[in-house]
C-alpha cells in the first residue's frame, strides 16, 4: 500500500519543479529580459494549465501572482544566499533599493537569514503582500 501511494505521489513531486527561463524570455509584467541576473533575481510562476510565466524580479512575479491567483499553481523565486529556487509561497522577503528596476524584494528560504539581512527592517511573507505594498515599493516608499 505504501509503495502504491509513493508511486502516485512521486510524479507530482517531480512535476512540481521550477524551470530555468529560456534565453530571450521576457518579464510577464514589464517585458524586460528575465536572464539579466539569473542567479539571483529570475522568478517564475507555474500556472494550473502547466505553463510557466517568468519575471526578472521577485517584485514582478509577485505582482503577476496577486493579479492572477486563481490561475497560479506555484510561485518560484531564488534564495538570495544560495541562488537556488525556493517556494515563493513559503519564502521570506525583505526590501532592497537595488533590484533590477530599483526598489524590489529579496527572497530568503530562512526567516533568520532574512532578518539578519534586513537588520531592523521588516520581513514579509507572500501573505503580507498586496497591490498597495507593491505600489509603495515601486515608488520607494517602503522601509
Amino acid at each position: 500500500m505504501k509503495q502504491l501511494i509513493l508511486l502516485m505521489i512521486f510524479p507530482l513531486l517531480v512535476l512540481s519543479q521550477p524551470k530555468e527561463p529560456p534565453k530571450g524570455e521576457r518579464c510577464v509584467v514589464c517585458g524586460m529580459d528575465v536572464n539579466m541576473e539569473p542567479r539571483l533575481t529570475s522568478s517564475q510562476v507555474k500556472l494550473k494549465d502547466g505553463s510557466y510565466r517568468y519575471a526578472e524580479s521577485p517584485k514582478h512575479i509577485i505582482q503577476f501572482y496577486l493579479e492572477n491567483k486563481e490561475k497560479v499553481a506555484e510561485v518560484w523565486v531564488k534564495d538570495y544566499r544560495s541562488g537556488k529556487w525556493i517556494d515563493g509561497k513559503k519564502a521570506f522577503y525583505i526590501h532592497t533599493s537595488s533590484g533590477p528596476m530599483g526598489h524590489d524584494l529579496i527572497p530568503f528560504q530562512s526567516r533568520i537569514e532574512a532578518q539578519k539581512e534586513a537588520g531592523k527592517g521588516k520581513v514579509y511573507r507572500l501573505t503580507d503582500m498586496d497591490k498597495s505594498l507593491l505600489q509603495r515599493l515601486e515608488k520607494g516608499h517602503i522601509h
